[in-house]
């Protein structure tokens, strides 16, 4: 009985470690905490993760290419987490307008 709970245990143990964390998630947590305190350092935090925003709007379209309404979800999808990092930020909203709205066909 022991052995069966074991090879379970490996079962799910493999299964769990063989998931792979999106590529977008990896570079968000590669980029660090909020220094609240630093602004050089926040900036520094904020561009890292507008590239990582972008670097995922930049693959969601290229595994697309060929739909356009997938396509207009990946602006739509960069957009929506630009606006959530913004809050109330004017200035910062109209950044995630200028650079996450697709182009005119």
């Amino acid at each position: 009985m022991r052995t069966f709970f074991v090879f379970i245990t490996i079962g799910l143990l493999k299964s769990a470690m063989t998931r792979s964390i999106p590529k977008y998630d990896l570079c968000m947590e590669n980029c660090g905490e909020d220094p609240y305190d630093d602004l050089v350092e926040l900036t520094k935090v904020e561009v890292c993760r507008d590239q990582c925003n972008e670097q995922e709007k930049i693959r969601c379209i290229d595994k697309h290419q060929n739909n356009e309404a997938q396509k207009r979800k990946c602006w739509k999808d960069a957009l929506y987490r630009c606006i959530v990092r913004c809050g109330d930020d004017g200035n910062c909203l109209k950044m995630c307008n200028d650079f996450h709205t697709p182009p005119s066909q």
